[in-house]
């Protein structure tokens, strides 16, 4: 049976009411598509900038630990040095002082006191009054270095140090030859970390 034409256009109202909300839905889809990408995009840049900027933190972080960890280290290892060099360093003084000692006791001794006495006056020149100090074990070598060279006026004296050798003064040139082992052993302490190869650097 035909339909009435009223029927027929209620029918195309509908269609058409139906196809505009089909048509306004799928504008809207599309607009809701579009903002969440833009949100996704966005989400996902701030996420990008997020973890790059932490990246950085616990670079710079881990960087700086590291840093105070090789600056404790290098100083730890410099007062271990330090304290090792002044070990090596007492110890080479304990060392020398014995062989000091071993060699003020043999009979060696008194010919290098006369060679350093004759070395001394041979530096000061001859014609001159000299004070030559001698240890307070040494006194007892006086007449025989006395009797081991000439040509200069000598007066012996007991002089400020203990390990042994000999200081020559000349007062009337203003001369002071210091050949103690006191002196040469604090000489060579002194520049013990140069002599070792200990140098602490800068």
């Amino acid at each position: 049976m035909p339909m009435p034409d009223t029927d027929k256009k209620l029918e195309a109202f509908t269609d058409t009411i139906i196809a505009e909300a089909i048509e306004e839905a799928h504008k809207i889809t599309m607009e809701l598509r579009s903002k969440q990408d833009s949100m996704i995009q966005e989400a996902e840049a701030l996420i990008a900038e997020e973890a790059d900027r932490y990246k950085k933190v616990e670079i710079a972080e881990a960087r700086a630990e590291q840093e105070r960890r090789i600056s404790a280290k290098r100083n730890a290892d410099k007062h271990a040095i330090l304290q090792y060099r002044e070990f090596c360093a007492n110890e080479m003084h304990k060392q020398v002082q014995r062989k000091i000692c071993d060699f003020t006791a043999s009979e060696d001794y008194l010919p290098h006191l006369k060679n350093l006495l004759q070395k001394a006056i041979d530096t000061l020149g001859y014609g001159f009054s000299v004070e030559v100090r001698l240890r307070a074990e040494d006194m007892k070598f006086a007449d025989e270095l006395l009797a081991s060279t000439s040509g200069v006026s000598m007066a012996f004296t007991e002089g400020d140090f203990s390990l042994g050798g000999l200081r020559v003064v000349c007062h009337s040139k203003g001369q002071r030859l210091d050949m103690s082992f006191d002196t040469a052993l604090g000489d060579m302490v002194g520049h013990f970390s140069e002599l070792a190869g200990l140098k602490m650097g800068e």
